[in-house]
């Protein structure tokens, strides 16, 4: 008895699927390895891009495993589609990521004050020498100035203890964790809070620092937030201290309308 005739499997569309499927566990170890610490931020970028590059390889092998199965006849268009369907959705992601970068300008780091900006010092040293460097970058405060205007300091006459506890509060709620803290005491001492947060889903850090000076008769807040790796944060540091700063102002209303 003859067998019936069945059209052969494509060989490319499994193969995209694989090659996607691969994309995905390198992608999964890269984060995985980097929230664990195995991975510094420069390493776990490297890692996620090696990730991203074999995911792009499958959807295209998926595109043109599926151009050919529809010429030919041939089976394993479901291969074909899963590789395109995954490839699609983690791709969105990171293409969102290059809209933003494209349409922000480079900027990692920002702050309150271009003229004497709060430093790094405990956070400095627990940044590897792959790491951005510390110390605050003059050519960034143009471009600041341009893109985010209200990063401004904020200036109160609430007395010492007032401002310390805005702040301690501000930081609890956010729970950043604190590296090293000096009380603000008023014209006596300057207050200076260092502080790390660790991003969502890749555990990159960013370092903050807030400083609390008595400036002709006031209480003067300043902050600096900014990214340990890369030249672009996709406005993650400038969103944190625009809604940290907004924050810290309403505190300040408040406490002073109800003294």
């Amino acid at each position: 008895m003859r067998r019936p005739l069945v059209e052969p499997t494509s060989r490319l569309a499994v193969w995209s699927l694989r090659l996607t499927l691969a994309g995905i566990a390198v992608l999964v170890i890269a984060i995985l390895a980097a929230r664990s610490d195995r991975l510094d931020g420069l390493q776990a970028v490297v890692a996620l891009a090696i990730g991203l590059a074999v995911v792009g390889i499958g959807l295209l092998t998926a595109m043109l495993a599926g151009a050919i199965i529809w010429f030919t006849g041939y089976r394993g268009g479901r291969y074909a589609a899963a590789a395109v369907v995954l490839g699609l959705a983690i791709s969105a992601y990171p293409a969102a990521l290059v809209v933003i970068g494209w349409r922000l300008p480079t900027l990692a780091d920002v702050t309150t004050d271009f003229a004497d900006p709060p430093a790094f010092a405990i956070t400095a040293m627990a940044r590897p020498a792959t790491a951005n460097p510390a110390a605050y970058d003059a050519g960034r405060a143009a471009p600041q100035r341009r893109i985010y205007p209200e990063i401004r300091a904020i200036e109160t006459d609430l007395p010492a203890e007032s401002v310390n506890e805005i702040v301690t509060d501000l930081i609890e709620e956010r729970r950043w964790t604190v590296l090293d803290q000096v009380d603000y005491r008023g014209p006596d001492r300057e207050g200076r809070i260092e502080m790390v947060t660790r991003s969502f889903l890749l555990g990159f850090r960013d370092d903050i620092v807030i400083r609390i000076r008595h400036v002709n008769g006031r209480s003067r807040i300043d902050m600096r937030s900014a990214a340990r790796y890369g030249r672009q944060d996709f406005g993650v540091n400038a969103r944190r201290t625009i809604a940290a700063l907004d924050e810290m102002r309403t505190a300040a209303r408040r406490a002073q309308r109800e003294r």
